[in-house]
């Protein structure tokens, strides 16, 4: 529903249970990403990848935030890493090449 403030609210409330989730870590780097605080984004997608550090979805949306931050160096590094990680074509490696090609067309 795109309600970013609920999303984080239960987010929290899930990772307050569940600490070692990479999942719930990622989810909140998505909603606080789509509520416009990177910061708090940041933080929680480090967390998925400190937690699990072969996380597809965070690597994607990590390198997404980045592209939002005006960093697209960062962005391809998490390409990268995903094409490590993606031994075969995976669609969070698809999707985050496809946002740095139009960031770069200046789509952002």
């Amino acid at each position: 529903a795109k309600d970013w403030g609920i999303a984080i609210q239960f987010l929290n409330s899930a990772a307050l249970r569940d600490t070692r989730n990479p999942d719930i870590q990622n989810y909140l780097g998505y909603a606080y990403r789509n509520s416009g605080d990177l910061p708090a984004a940041f933080r929680h997608y480090n967390r998925a990848l400190q937690l699990n550090p072969r996380h597809r979805g965070a690597h994607e949306y990590l390198g997404e935030a980045y592209l939002m931050a005006g960093n697209p160096g960062k962005a391809r590094e998490h390409l990268d890493l995903l094409g490590k990680i993606c031994l075969i074509p995976c669609e969070e490696y698809a999707m985050l090449e496809r946002k740095i090609a139009a960031y770069g067309a200046g789509g952002k």
